[in-house]
């Protein structure tokens, strides 16, 4: 699987209130609690050799390619 479709429906499914109302109500046994929920960073990923790379990175440290961000 892509890792970038594995964030972006991990996103998704963050944002649905009932994933939020249930995750709320395992971890605290209590109806009505709304947690934390930390999110990951961007995935960013070499154009030229797919290697991922840190985001404050400026170029590849596999290839030496420029770093590109959006």
């Amino acid at each position: 699987m892509d890792a970038n479709f594995v964030q972006k429906r991990m996103d998704e499914i963050q944002k649905e209130g009932s994933f939020v109302e249930a995750f709320g109500a395992l971890i605290s046994g209590k109806k009505g609690y709304k947690p934390v929920i930390e999110t990951k960073q961007k995935i960013i990923k070499c154009k030229n050799c797919n290697t991922i790379l840190d985001e404050n990175e400026k170029f590849c440290h596999e290839c030496g390619t420029k770093v590109e961000k959006e």
